[in-house]
């Protein structure tokens, strides 16, 4: 028992002696340490940025062994530097070893143990910059499409948030100003032609910089492309003298001056449109047609030669080129059984 009870303290003895010679015996090493730059006041309107080559510093310690060989092979060290609001430009900021130290020791338990002996370098640069507004003016002048009616914008001036250091490279003595004409054809052209079309388009503010937003971030904008239309004569379209509902049971007839029925009457007209659709319309894959509508007032002129211009049904796309030639008509009373009065 008592070899047993000799050889437990002697066990006991010399884990301390190597737990006190840890303790004693200091190491160092050098580490790598990226620094990131951050305001020193939260709501601080700050952008802040280093050079890619310099935000990365060494960092000399020393301590217990134990405690350098747990950070010696750490990866991804990292420490920010607060930086007090100051004018956009270029600013040198120190960076103290005791600084280095607490701000390592909060991300890291290792570092509670440990002293920062020198920070290399001692300095870094950082680029200071804040957002401003300016007013922005769109235009819409560089156009490649012909238009009936051009892109008439709403608004026309919106606000853009950008680098102070990306202003002071505008002019300043006149409203900003983008064009936006070639965005706006863009998406015109994905739209029919020939009609009025009111489309919205995205703008990009990259041309202002990084970080640089618009507000709005889109505008409307309205136009008429010029459609490619071609002229065309329809000969032989049906024209049809019809009666008003109330007056179908009158006994009266349509006829021309020599009396003759206007049992058929066909005119040759001018129609533009869409290429497409005008040929199909002389093709005769579709249909138009014209309309004489006698109402209560033509009744009370029996026999009275008039001068009657029809309305005319036309396909999609198409459209009268010119106006049609008028009818001369009249009306007369049919009298049962024997046909004119």
């Amino acid at each position: 028992m008592a070899q047993v009870r000799l050889l437990s303290m002697t066990l006991v003895l010399t884990a301390l002696i190597w737990a006190s010679a840890d303790r004693l015996v200091n190491e160092s090493a050098v580490l790598d340490v990226t620094v990131a730059p951050v305001a020193a006041q939260s709501d601080a309107p700050m952008l802040l940025s280093t050079e890619a080559a310099r935000d990365s510093i060494t960092v000399t310690v020393s301590g217990p062994r134990r405690a350098i060989d747990a950070v010696r092979n750490r990866k991804g060290l990292r420490a920010r530097l607060p930086i007090p609001d100051q004018p956009t430009g270029e600013a040198i900021v120190g960076i103290g070893e005791e600084y280095m130290r607490r701000e390592l020791a909060e991300r890291f338990n290792e570092f509670a143990r440990l002293r920062v002996l020198r920070v290399q370098p001692s300095e870094i640069r950082v680029f200071v910059d804040h957002m401003v507004s300016r007013q922005l003016e769109l235009t819409a002048n560089s156009l490649a499409l012909d238009y009936d009616v051009e892109p008439q914008l709403q608004p026309t001036t919106i606000q853009v948030r950008l680098r102070e250091s990306r202003a002071a490279d505008l002019p300043d003595d006149r409203p900003l100003s983008l064009e936006i004409g070639p965005d706006i054809e863009r998406v015109l052209k994905e739209k029919p032609f020939g009609r009025v079309q009111t489309v919205s388009v995205l703008l990009d503010p990259s041309v202002f910089g990084p970080d640089a937003e618009f507000s709005p971030r889109s505008v409307e904008a309205s136009a008429t492309v010029r459609a490619e239309r071609v002229v065309r004569q329809v000969p032989t379209v049906p024209v049809l003298v019809a009666m008003s509902f109330g007056n179908l049971a009158r006994d009266v007839q349509a006829v021309s001056r020599d009396r003759t029925p206007l049992s058929l009457v066909t005119q040759t007209i001018t129609v533009a449109g869409m290429p497409d659709a005008v040929a199909r319309l002389i093709s005769g894959e579709a249909r138009a047609y014209g309309i004489i509508q006698l109402k209560e007032e033509d009744l009370e002129t029996l026999g009275v030669v008039k001068l009657v211009t029809p309305e005319y049904h036309l396909p999609k796309d198409v459209e009268l080129a010119a106006n049609p030639p008028p009818i001369e008509m009249m009306l007369i009373r049919v009298q049962p059984g024997d046909g004119e009065e």
